[in-house]
């Protein structure tokens, strides 16, 4: 299999390509310049590899929440390169990427996810790691202020985001425990988009159409469920 996978949702233009089951990246953190870099990146990154776009399989992005203008830039991106070549493409929460990354680098399995939504709220989401080591989501996803967070009835959860970093007093109000660790510094990756997306299409589970892929603002959304 040969997925190509954009996350702009932060602070970095990354993108990742899957091969079979190895992953190649190409991760640059520069704000405010993601639409400068993801074409040449994104071609860059493919002559790589000899990898042309009609020889992969599916596209993937990371779908928000996040910055508004970066996560238009992903959906832009990847719709018109789906189009194009006539490829499934499918959406990843960036909050679900941030916590898939955070479980492959450190192992952790129960993340309490926020990130900075700007005009003093969180973007929130916690997720459990599966037994295919894979995060699913437990509850909502959704935007809310610091001290309205829902906090987990058991206490061994971990803390990702840097969320924690700027509302880290008011959020723990919520808490009648302290996360187990913190990581402030956790951002979405397209490689964690790319490993969460094979599954999506190992499972056919991509989007119907390319109307379908949009940007999870939250905030103009519906909150996003669990399963």
């Amino acid at each position: 299999m040969k997925l190509l996978a954009l996350d702009t949702s932060h602070s970095a233009c990354s993108l990742a390509l899957l091969i079979d089951d190895e992953i190649h990246t190409s991760h640059h953190v520069a704000p405010m310049q993601q639409a400068q870099l993801v074409l040449p990146q994104l071609e860059a990154l493919l002559h790589a590899h000899n990898i042309k776009l009609k020889d992969l399989d599916a596209l993937a992005f990371g779908r928000g929440p996040g910055s508004f203008t970066g996560v238009r830039i992903a959906a832009s991106v990847m719709q018109g390169l789906a189009f194009a070549a006539d490829l499934p493409l499918i959406s990843i929460s960036s909050l679900a990427a941030t916590a898939q990354g955070a479980f492959d680098d450190l192992g952790w399995k129960k993340l309490m996810t926020g990130t900075d939504a700007r005009i003093r709220e969180v973007y929130w989401g916690k997720y459990a790691v599966n037994a295919a080591g894979l995060v699913e989501l437990v509850g909502d996803e959704i935007v809310c202020a610091p001290n309205a967070i829902t906090v987990p009835d058991d206490e061994d959860w971990y803390a990702i985001g840097n969320a924690w970093e700027e509302y880290q007093a008011a959020m723990l109000q919520c808490f009648s425990f302290k996360p187990l660790a913190l990581d402030v510094s956790r951002m979405p990756m397209a490689s964690a988009v790319a490993k969460l997306a094979q599954d999506k299409f190992k499972k056919q589970e991509w989007n119907k159409s390319i109307a379908e892929s949009v940007p999870i603002y939250l905030r103009d959304n519906v909150a996003v469920k669990g399963k």
